[in-house]
């Protein structure tokens, strides 16, 4: 029998087509008048930006354009003084994760006046412990452009530490966006190789979620659809950019992935995602991509009869052998894999066979592998990494 809680839900979430020009409402419903645009270039040099200062009209107080992947502290030190200069009391955070989180650190300098380290959390010190946030004074709307960050709908942030190679990682119910929009004509513009990686990453979230030690019934019904949802619609959007149909669907997906994920956990993927994210300046979803077959290959049989929902989730026929599920589930993300314009091996972005040992020795000390559905030695995961090289 299951026990526990449903801890993380989204806000308010408005969408389809042209729903950006709901904005003005959202915005008044919030009780804000001035808002901030806040951005990475790619948006800010195309029709997006044009489209969000259109539909903001009289609320549109200015844009702040430089954020940079991955989230740099000086860049939201930057966005939050351009916020205070224009008297701002929304931000309306257009683009992907890096954009979102830039929001979201924005919120925390209104509630912290920009001492981040007490509200940061430091797995090797002090596991999830950290202060909670204040009330912040200026509230945050997003608008994701990708297919695959779900920081819309999630309490999470992550921002670079300017005096050290890492992020720092919040995790804190205002944190949460007021609100999302998720307009499919805003994410038309994301190239192939965009769509593609930001997508892996939300079918990454999903499957992991459904084999995760801390699924349950709804972790598992979001996580089920959104992979459902991702598999078809994904290889369509980066065919076919301006399909609507299939852009709504993997923004829903991604939805409903960052919904159960923040629930249920992800583990192993992510993990090895974050040491060679850092390693080798990889987007997350280019090595979730390649690294979630050979993961499931390990960790499905893991979970029992609940195999078959990631069967189902992923268009295998039915079996009742959990490796042979375990082998059927690992084939169907490769051949999805083979569809998108991405990297196929860990070679193939810079990792060197000689680092397999010590990449392995990084993620056995993250803190996601807390959340496997059953433990794994040091030499599986080497072998994992040596199956993905």
């Amino acid at each position: 029998m299951y026990a526990g809680e449903i801890r993380d839900w989204p806000r308010r979430v408005r969408f389809g087509a042209g729903s950006v020009l709901c904005l003005p409402e959202l915005i008044d419903d919030l009780g804000a008048r001035r808002a901030v645009v806040v951005c990475g270039r790619s948006v800010a040099g195309g029709q997006m930006l044009e489209r969000v200062q259109q539909a903001l009209g009289a609320h549109y107080a200015g844009v702040f354009a430089g954020v940079r992947s991955h989230t740099p502290y000086e860049d939201v030190s930057a966005a939050a003084d351009t916020a205070r200069t224009l008297d701002a009391d929304v931000i309306v955070s257009v683009g992907g994760g890096s954009a979102i989180d830039a929001g979201k650190g924005v919120v925390l300098f209104s509630a912290t006046g920009g001492d981040f380290a007490p509200y940061a959390i430091d797995y090797a010190a002090k596991g999830m412990a950290r202060q909670p946030l204040g009330a912040p004074s200026i509230r945050h709307i997003a608008v994701p452009t990708t297919a695959g960050s779900a920081s819309d709908v999630m309490p999470t942030a992550g921002i670079r530490d300017p005096k050290l190679p890492r992020k720092m990682l919040f995790w804190d119910q205002r944190l949460v966006p007021d609100a999302t929009i998720l307009d499919p004509q805003m994410a038309v513009h994301a190239g192939p190789e965009l769509t593609a990686a930001t997508g892996m990453t939300a079918v990454a979230r999903a499957i992991e979620s459904l084999y995760s030690k801390h699924r349950h019934p709804v972790s598992m019904g979001l996580a089920l659809h959104a992979a459902r949802l991702m598999r078809v619609a994904l290889p369509v959007s980066v065919a076919d950019p301006r399909d609507l149909v299939a852009r709504a669907d993997c923004q829903f997906a991604c939805l409903m992935s960052g919904t159960a994920s923040i629930n249920a956990m992800a583990s192993l993927v992510h993990a090895i995602g974050h040491v060679v994210g850092g390693r080798y300046g990889l987007q997350h979803g280019i090595s979730h991509a390649i690294l979630l077959g050979p993961a499931l290959r390990r960790l499905l049989p893991a979970i029992g009869p609940d195999f078959r929902y990631v069967l189902e989730a992923l268009g295998c026929a039915p079996t009742a052998s959990a490796s042979a599920a375990a082998d059927a589930a690992a084939a169907a993300i490769n051949d999805l894999l083979r569809r998108l314009p991405l990297p196929q091996r860990m070679r193939e972005v810079g990792m060197q066979q000689a680092d397999i040992a010590e990449v392995a020795r990084g993620t056995m000390g993250d803190y996601m592998m807390a959340n496997l559905p059953a433990p794994l030695a040091l030499g599986d995961v080497e072998a994992l990494l040596r199956e993905a090289w």
